[in-house]
């Protein structure tokens, strides 16, 4: 694996915003109840705390520096303290350890455990966190337990099983990483193996400490170069054919879908989130990030599809209009050069919510201060370490304490995402390009997917569980999202019979 630093570099400028005092500190109402209670958060003076910042190397990019869990200890905690566990959970992810493998180091993100190794090869010894070869985009389209059934790491489409497609013509990638707490607990209670469905009944769930994250990335070549100061590697990608066959219609179903060839490519960095069970906080916190050159960022509920941006982006040509943006495309729309290996046509992207909708007093300006503060620590770091100073917290997103908790029948209804707090609108735009939400009433986010009724909506139902709020524990069954992206047309209607010429017409056309 290796990686390398880019000649150009973006670093944000230093903190100047000035921290308001404000006169008083709220208290926050927490209900134990069918639903939450409406939240009156508590404020926090300075946002930041004094000093946090400084502590980021200290505390959370060591060797051997615990994953956060302690920021929420307080059950009045503010939304502070929710975005600033999010900078430490992406220092600790992004803390470049040394890699046995080769002479380099990685993030330590990369070092974790990834989705196909829950599914061990028959006989295969589990493999510990450490150096692993980044593979992207070859998952199995083969059900767990049967023949030919291989299953490999990362995705080429989103959750929702749509594609982006970069400016460049690559589909943009994601993959998974587990620690050793988040990947024990799924490996356990995986539906492939039954052992979801055994333990369901007996509310089965993770512990403090878990966490996983999901990265995307950008494949570039020597014409299209890596976004300005990001993080490049070396992974394994699959590569695509389209196939085409005649469906129940009468017309045809065009797949495109990994063929079991792959390639070695460069890929960049673009986005990275970052979830975390931490103390009172059993839904996990969910936070993102995203490269800086992504995409346009619209203020909070400022976006209209007739606005644009001058300015050119990685996943957006100037001037586009926004209601050109975040439109996916399927087959037969969208084709595959198959000796190029890219698609057409591109996405274009922008971030509807700069900040998620976060919800609280002061809270865009308290994302945007943290971003400032432990950006320009980040800075300061060694060369490609501080390549990670280029990447924006956009928001966390969360519920009221120890609300999904076994016993509350809020955590087992589908409407998590109608309880969230924080920045209850959050997306990536290279993530949830295509579901992102249209206002703030909506409070489209996470939890929408995220939740116990993630198995249970679509036959086969299996059972409600708390547990279920992690989507790893599909891998191997069709309950995992298609690694594939399909169109369909239907037979075209008949047309109408052509009128029957009279003889005055027939002797024109002889004469003719």
């Amino acid at each position: 694996m290796r990686h390398h630093l880019h000649s150009e570099r973006f670093i944000p400028s230093a903190f100047q915003s000035a921290r308001q005092i404000l006169a008083s500190i709220l208290a926050c109402s927490v209900g134990f109840m069918g639903t939450a209670l409406a939240q009156t958060p508590a404020v926090q003076s300075f946002c930041p705390t004094m000093g946090w910042s400084e502590g980021l190397v200290n505390n959370f990019m060591q060797p051997n520096s615990p994953f956060p869990t302690e920021d929420t200890a307080n059950v009045n905690s503010p939304d502070c303290a929710f975005h600033q566990w999010s900078w430490e959970a992406f220092a600790w992810a992004i803390t470049l350890v040394n890699d046995a493998g080769s002479d380099s180091k990685v993030p330590r993100f990369l070092t974790l455990h990834r989705p196909d190794e829950l599914l061990p090869a028959p006989g295969g010894v589990l493999k510990k966190a450490g150096p692993r070869a980044l593979v992207l985009g070859g998952r199995s389209l083969i059900a767990h337990g049967t023949a030919g059934f291989k299953e490999d790491a990362g995705a080429i489409v989103e959750a929702d099983g749509n594609m982006m497609v970069g400016l460049n013509g690559y589909p943009v990638y994601a993959s998974v990483h587990m620690n050793d707490s988040y990947f024990n607990t799924a490996k356990a209670n995986l539906i492939a193996t039954g052992d979801y469905q055994k333990n369901a009944p007996n509310d089965p769930y993770f512990e403090v400490g878990a966490a996983v994250f999901k990265a995307t990335w950008m494949r570039v070549d020597d014409v299209s170069q890596a976004p300005k100061g990001s993080y490049t590697t070396t992974a394994t990608v699959p590569r695509l054919s389209t196939t085409t066959k005649p469906n129940q219609k009468g017309g045809t179903t065009t797949t495109i879908a990994p063929n079991g060839q792959t390639d070695t490519v460069t890929v960049a960095l673009v986005g990275l989130h970052v979830v975390g069970y931490t103390v009172n906080h059993p839904e996990f916190l969910w936070g993102t990030f995203e490269h800086n050159l992504n995409s346009p960022m619209v203020p909070d509920g400022t976006f209209s599809p007739s606005g644009s941006s001058s300015t050119g982006y990685t996943f957006y040509t100037a001037n586009t209009s926004y209601a050109n943006a975040n439109l996916a495309a399927v087959p037969p729309q969208l084709t595959l050069n198959e000796s190029t290996q890219k698609l057409t046509p591109a996405t274009q992207t922008v971030l509807q919510w700069a900040t998620g909708g976060e919800n609280h007093p002061d809270g865009p300006k308290n994302i945007q201060n943290i971003n400032s503060q432990a950006q320009g620590i980040v800075a300061k770091l060694e060369n490609v370490q501080n390549l990670f100073a280029n990447y924006n917290l956009i928001g966390t997103v969360w519920l009221q304490p120890n609300t999904y908790v076994a016993g509350n029948p809020a955590s087992t209804a589908g409407n998590l995402n109608k309880l969230a707090t924080g920045s209850i609108t959050l997306a990536n735009t290279t993530a949830e390009t295509f579901v992102q939400s249209p206002s703030s009433k909506a409070m489209l986010n996470c939890f929408m997917c995220h939740n116990a009724t993630s198995y249970s909506f679509q036959p086969p139902a299996l059972a409600t569980a708390r547990i279920a709020i992690s989507h790893v524990l599909a891998i191997g069954t069709d309950k995992a999202v298609q690694n594939e992206v399909s169109g369909s047309t239907s037979a075209p209607k008949a047309t109408a019979e052509a009128p029957v010429e009279n003889k005055v017409q027939k002797k024109k056309k002889k004469e003719k």
